[in-house]
């Protein structure tokens, strides 16, 4: 449990964008993000795709989420095996069929089930952050693309053409 601290340290060094997550929305950048890219790198540490496409909410959320399932996860294990250990292999070794064995099992499957939600939880919010790394970054590259798009059109709008049979005239208005 001591190393929380010291992942929530680790999150805000490496990712300080997360801080300016909450600030007023400013145009989209016009660089492009590959999205496999962005999916490997949420292969790598979950939400770190997100976080590259700009997206840190949800980048963020996938990231504590699936540390905190996994951190929990671990302590359910480490109850589990301590449970099962101490208590129910003793009982266990001299007469498997009795109450006390029955209910010391009863006790030790429900930690077990708990641990492999908690687990399987982790997984599958790993598995969100790869889906919403990929289409994150397809929909930063559209509002990018778009931005860039809306931009030319209006510096193409400024510019006056004027077609007349005998000659061409280009005009900048500023």
């Amino acid at each position: 449990m001591h190393s929380l601290p010291v992942l929530v340290a680790l999150t805000v060094v490496m990712f300080p964008q997360l801080s300016n997550a909450v600030e007023a929305k400013a145009p989209p950048t016009l660089e492009l993000v590959s999205p496999i890219g962005a999916v490997v790198r949420s292969a790598v540490l979950p939400g770190w795709g997100q976080m590259h496409a700009s997206s840190y909410f949800s980048g963020g959320f996938s990231l504590v989420s699936t540390m905190g399932f996994l951190a929990a996860g671990l302590v359910a294990h480490r109850s589990y095996q301590q449970i099962y250990r101490d208590e129910y292999m003793p009982v266990a070794t001299s007469n498997p069929k009795s109450t006390q064995a029955v209910s010391i099992y009863g006790k030790v499957n429900q930690v077990y089930k708990v641990r492999q939600f908690l687990l399987l939880a982790a997984a599958g919010v790993w598995a969100y952050s790869l889906v919403d790394s990929y289409v994150g970054s397809n929909i930063h590259n559209a509002k990018s693309k778009s931005y860039q798009l809306n931009r030319d059109a209006a510096i193409i709008e400024k510019m006056s053409f004027e077609l007349k049979p005998n000659r061409i005239s280009l005009e900048f208005k500023f």
